[in-house]
């Protein structure tokens, strides 16, 4: 609703009315109704030019991320990093150090389920931030550092996978599936799966990204 509300006026209404209102919300009491905004500062940031407009969206955005009562919000940061891979294009120096920061941090994620979560809205994020232009800088200080924590957390899922295949019968069929179930819930297992359907496409382009500069 909040999207829709900024695509339908010009850039004075949302100066004006919009992005008080919405900075308003993104203090509300209820969590829910913090991250609802989250989408619509992303599309402020795709829409407008103003700029003073764009550094009062940007400090809110970050101020998701730098406070300290956010800390653990998983669902937070999941729309965070789905609206960063949206926005990117249009807000690379913002996003980029931000996204670096989320995936150090959830590399030490003890929630397995979680961890998973949130790398697989990373990779969306950097497959998205992978076709734009990318200063030499940011790719060495942010993107760069950024992927190699994904990869740090597929090594991990992997050797976690290739210990308890270790530990049970080949032969198990049963076994098999509570592996799986164990590693999981279903829908993590279903995002997983599209996820390797996606790597035929933008697999090979990032992994060539992996090679660069280390």
């Amino acid at each position: 609703m909040f999207e829709l509300l900024v695509k339908g006026v010009n850039e004075t209404l949302v100066a004006q009315r919009v992005v008080p209102a919405l900075i308003t919300l993104s203090s509300d009491p209820e969590i829910s109704v913090r991250i609802s905004t989250i989408p619509a500062f992303g599309t402020i940031m795709e829409t407008v030019t103003q700029k003073e407009l764009l550094e009062r969206v940007k400090m809110q955005l970050s101020s998701f991320l730098e406070d300290p009562q956010y800390q653990d919000q998983h669902s937070l940061h999941m729309e965070i990093i789905r609206t960063f891979g949206r926005v990117g294009p249009n807000a690379e120096p913002l996003v980029l150090p931000h996204l670096h920061k989320l995936a150090l941090s959830n590399n030490s994620q003890a929630a397995e389920a979680k961890r998973t979560d949130v790398a697989m809205q990373l990779f969306e994020a950097y497959s998205a931030l992978s076709c734009c232009f990318i200063s030499e800088e940011v790719m060495v200080n942010h993107f760069l550092p950024g992927l190699r924590c994904l990869r740090v957390i597929l090594s991990s899922m992997i050797k976690e996978c290739e210990t308890k295949i270790e530990n049970r019968s080949i032969g198990d069929a049963q076994g098999s599936v509570s592996i799986a179930s164990s590693l999981v819930g279903e829908d993590a297992k279903t995002k997983f799966l599209s996820k390797m359907g996606q790597l035929t496409t933008s697999g090979a382009m990032l992994a060539n990204v992996f090679q660069r500069k280390k």
